[in-house]
């Protein structure tokens, strides 16, 4: 009888085992199916974010459960406890889970191997990021890897990489190192309409952050109040100063969004629209208290339309120009333009300072002698050419080389308005400008009135630009045509000239060719003096040089045996 309870209970214990069995092993097979993450309608968002991911062949229980049957057996024991939390309504609505480094390795492991590679414009290495403390810290793949974007399952978050590579970092070093995940591109870019040779960066050693605005010095900071968010006991709130624990706790440990704690970082701001967002505008700062800010903004002038300098269009900040050491503040000069453009920027940057001082002193004379003959007036010209003058004296008009000299035009005109208003005679412009609209001038300034020495001769541009009109490209080649590797800017050789200048033989050689007349030429019978052939001999050019345009040229030996 006894025997018979037995194997009756035995069975039916048995029985019970088997049927717990097969329901333990039914409810573990349907729980790591995908669909089942999703039957929860808090699981609904990344449920549906993993069906368009990558990740959308690998099921759930893949990456969440640990390799090991203790770590499957735990999170089959956590997820039954969700599923019991769901039913009974004590589940909450920000579901949290940790993928562990081994999860990802089991598919990942090549990345480790792979070395450096280019992923969305950065270059990356996974092996020191995984293998290395990264500022004292242990990273998982998890610290950069996450869903923070909703829709975007288990993807690079950048904002991670600019809180670890950023925070607390000098400008352009240490781990904000430009190069560090960045190649200097080798190409033209399109900055504010201005086109770039970005290759120039490495050819001239240029400063990244010359035109890339860096992040504010105090991005990505903690406040103690994100800590209150989920944690109240004041033993955790004491170790807020307590940085290798925080991190260790929330980076290593375990996965917490960096986030969550940390402000985000931006990489780079966008470039200036209308302020020069930099550290000088604590002293330059815009509104109409700084002149300098304002001239290379292109605002504060009277009666000119706004104008922004091309490299403020482009993004350079103050400091990428004022590199020097000044006593007060970073200076900038000749060598500024040319650490970025090269040593031919030279005689751009002294046409500028030629030109701006010489039209600034002119308007000065025009408006002393107005005020000396008004004395004191109400006339708002006038007071506006007064401002546009101390606009560009104070604001230093190589900021804005283009809408300084558009500012000292209007001031001249506005001083001829005021003398007319009280009867006096306007003075006109008080310099000569070209008689066509030119972009070479932008940067050419006062090259019209310059005068040189072309194939040995005198040569003015006065004569050729204003009198006769001729367009600069009438002689020299635009920018896009010259070849970097040896062809010069003149599209034109010596014999060119005569198809202008010698096709009327009356007119006096010594009006192009003065200044042979006080040098000396050696040729194959010794020295020779114009002076005295043409003064004391009182021989003429023809005699020696021909008659005609086509004959034209240095003479020959038996012209010099007929006399010698």
């Amino acid at each position: 009888m006894r025997l018979r309870r037995f194997l009756s209970a035995s069975f039916v214990g048995g029985l019970l085992v088997g049927l717990g069995l097969v329901a333990t092993y039914g409810v573990m097979e349907v729980s790591s199916k995908p669909a089942a993450c999703g039957s929860c309608h808090i699981m609904k968002p990344y449920y549906d974010s993993w069906l368009t991911s990558s990740h959308a062949d690998i099921a759930c229980v893949e990456c969440h459960i640990s390799p090991g049957i203790t770590a499957e057996l735990r999170k089959k024991y956590e997820a039954i406890s969700m599923v019991a939390s769901y039913f009974t309504g004590q589940y909450g609505s920000n579901p949290w889970a940790e993928v562990d480094d081994a999860a990802c390795l089991e598919c990942h492991q090549r990345r480790l191997l792979a070395g450096r590679e280019v992923y969305a414009g950065v270059l990356f290495d996974h092996t020191p990021h995984l293998t290395e403390l990264r500022r004292g810290k242990r990273l998982r793949c998890t610290s950069c890897h996450a869903q923070i974007v909703q829709g975007s399952h288990i993807t690079v978050t950048s904002s991670t990489c600019m809180i670890c590579h950023f925070k607390d970092q000098e400008a352009g070093q240490g781990t904000s190192k430009c190069t560090l995940c960045h190649e200097v591109p080798d190409k033209i870019v399109d900055a504010g309409g201005l086109d770039f040779d970005h290759g120039d960066v490495s050819r001239f050693g240029m400063e990244c952050i010359a035109c890339h605005t860096p992040s504010e010095s105090d991005a990505g900071s903690v406040s103690k109040e994100r800590c209150m968010i989920c944690h109240n006991r004041p033993d955790q709130l004491a170790e807020f100063e307590n940085g290798d624990l925080l991190h260790q706790s929330h980076v290593t440990d375990h996965k917490i969004e960096c986030t969550n704690c940390h402000l985000e970082i931006e990489h780079v701001r966008p470039p200036h629209t209308q302020e020069a967002d930099t550290a000088c505008s604590s002293c330059h700062t815009s509104g109409g208290h700084s002149p300098q800010h304002d001239l290379y903004a292109g605002i504060g002038g009277k009666g000119v339309d706004p104008s922004p300098d091309v490299m403020f269009r482009a993004g350079v900040r103050c400091e990428g120009c004022h590199i020097g050491e000044g006593e007060i503040a970073s200076s900038a000069d000749e060598i500024s333009c040319m650490s970025c453009h090269g040593p031919g920027y030279l005689k751009i940057f002294e046409g500028w300072q030629r030109a701006l001082g010489q039209r600034t002193a002119a308007v000065r004379r025009q408006l002393d002698r107005t005020v000396r003959a008004l004395g004191a007036s109400d006339s708002q010209a006038l007071d506006d050419a007064w401002s546009n003058l101390r606009l560009v004296e104070r604001g230093r008009g190589i900021h804005n080389p283009t809408y300084s000299l558009a500012i000292l035009e209007a001031a001249s005109e506005q001083i001829s308005e005021a003398r007319s208003t009280h009867s006096l005679s306007p003075l006109g412009k008080p310099w000569t400008t070209l008689p066509y609209g030119s972009t070479c001038s932008g940067c050419h300034m006062g090259q019209e009135l310059a005068s040189g020495q072309a194939f040995g001769r005198l040569f003015s541009h006065q004569r050729h630009t204003i009198d006769a009109a001729l367009e600069c490209e009438s002689c020299h080649r635009s920018h896009e045509a010259r070849d970097p590797t040896g062809l010069g800017d003149l599209r034109l050789g010596a014999d060119s000239c005569q198809g202008c200048h010698h096709a009327d033989m009356s007119a006096d050689c010594l009006s192009c060719h003065g200044g042979i007349m006080s040098r000396s030429y050696t040729g194959e019978l010794g020295d020779f003096e114009h002076t005295v052939h043409v003064d004391d001999m009182e021989i003429g050019c023809t005699d020696c040089h021909g008659s005609t345009a086509q004959s034209l040229g240095a003479p020959s030996l038996e012209v010099c045996v007929d006399c010698h």
